[in-house]
């Protein structure tokens, strides 16, 4: 029998480890690209690097949602927020020891397991606290949560790096997840479903089954691809190839800044995309819609215009994120069995890793002025009958 929770108490309850997490994890995008290129590091090596974790999350992410199941979200939280710790303080080490695309890369692997832990026990959480119209509510708010320390580590990435140095800046998001364990562990509550049987992982696979599963996993990854992988591995070179410089910062700086504001109107328009989803009973048209705001944004970002452009294009595809993050999962929750969040969230987050993984190796292969975004856009368009046909069915 679960534990009632308001989704307000759940925010406030996940919000000092998320947000923190969330902001050690921004850190490191506006500085592994531009370190890994000042030391030599080849594009194709910084991409493989940038995408290591979302490929051990891809192996692990299943598991996690399993073992959420089994033994609580909220261990497998504490155990991520901790693996965090040793991922920032490996950043820091492999630059002092001269070693930094070892360390980077070592610590991108810690990070696929602690991020994986994180992200899959943070949103099993959230599906706990869902039930009857306040679904979207519930999941908004969480979301918001969890996403608003993406961009405050995206600023800090760019704006620290200018300031201390990235061995300062990675010490630094270290210290900031050792606060947000602390705070975990005393606010998070622990919420879980009765599993009466031990089932195996295959069986919790085989027990998502259900056809409309496919659609909400596709969508994420299309999500995932763009916004989760591709953006944030190459607005740092388009940043450098246009010139373009914000409050006379330099490439980090400004590229921390604009994928900073992305996450914003994420993190703010999700909890309005969750309401919406309620009051009109339309969670999967919502994602339908938001779908096409991210191809929109894509598109805009494209052509080679100046800061103007990549603010428009980049607030759109924070716009679709914030209406197809929540309303996917409250979908997949009125189609799986309270008791299997986990696992259900372990298999959405492994489509959606799949993305992220693919999206800064594409991205760092095809990069040649718009290229890579006019490619995204395309694959994201191909998920648009996906997107209507889910909404069609969906009963949320």
């Amino acid at each position: 029998m679960k534990e009632e929770i308001s989704p307000l108490r759940l925010a406030l309850a996940l919000g000092p480890g998320t947000l923190l997490s969330g902001v050690a994890g921004g850190i490191a995008f506006p500085i592994l690209p531009i370190v890994g290129m000042r030391i030599g590091l080849s594009a194709a090596f910084i991409g493989v690097i940038l995408a290591t974790n979302r490929a051990v999350r891809l192996c692990v992410s299943p598991f996690i949602g399993a073992l959420a199941d089994r033994f609580g979200a909220r261990r497998l939280l504490l155990v991520g927020l901790f693996i965090n710790i040793v991922t920032m303080t490996l950043y820091a080490l492999g630059i002092l020891a001269h070693h930094a695309g070892a360390g980077f890369l070592a610590g991108r692997i810690f990070h696929g397991f602690g991020s994986g832990c994180v992200f899959v026990s943070s949103q099993a959480l959230a599906l706990f606290a869902t039930s009857g119209h306040r679904g979207g509510s519930a999941v908004g708010t969480v979301r918001a949560a969890i996403v608003l320390g993406v961009p405050i580590g995206l600023v800090c990435g760019g704006l620290l790096s200018d300031a201390i140095g990235p061995v300062g800046t990675f010490f630094v998001a270290a210290a900031s997840v050792v606060v947000a364990l602390a705070g975990a562990f005393l606010t998070v509550p622990d919420l879980r479903g009765a599993v009466p049987v031990r089932a195996s992982l295959r069986e919790s696979v085989a027990a998502l089954g259900d056809r409309r599963l496919f659609a909400v996993g596709a969508l994420n990854f299309a999500l995932q691809f763009a916004a989760g992988g591709m953006i944030l591995t190459t607005l740092a070179f388009v940043v450098a190839d246009r010139h373009v410089s914000l409050f006379a910062r330099d490439e980090q700086g400004t590229s921390g800044l604009l994928m900073g504001w992305m996450t914003i109107v994420d993190a703010a328009a999700t909890p309005l995309a969750g309401r919406l989803g309620d009051r009109y009973r339309a969670h999967g048209w919502v994602a339908a819609v938001s779908l096409v705001l991210v191809i929109a944004g894509l598109l805009v970002i494209a052509p080679r215009f100046g800061a103007s452009g990549l603010v428009a294009g980049l607030a759109l595809v924070g716009l679709g994120a914030a209406g197809l993050g929540p309303s996917l999962l409250v979908v997949m929750g009125s189609i799986v069995p309270r008791e299997r969040s986990g696992a259900a969230v372990g298999v959405m987050q492994l489509c959606g890793d799949v993305g992220g993984m693919l999206g800064p190796l594409v991205g760092t292969a095809i990069l040649s002025g718009g290229t890579a975004y006019v490619a995204a856009a395309v694959l994201l368009s191909l998920m648009l009958p996906l997107a209507f046909n889910l909404a069609r069915e969906a009963i949320t």
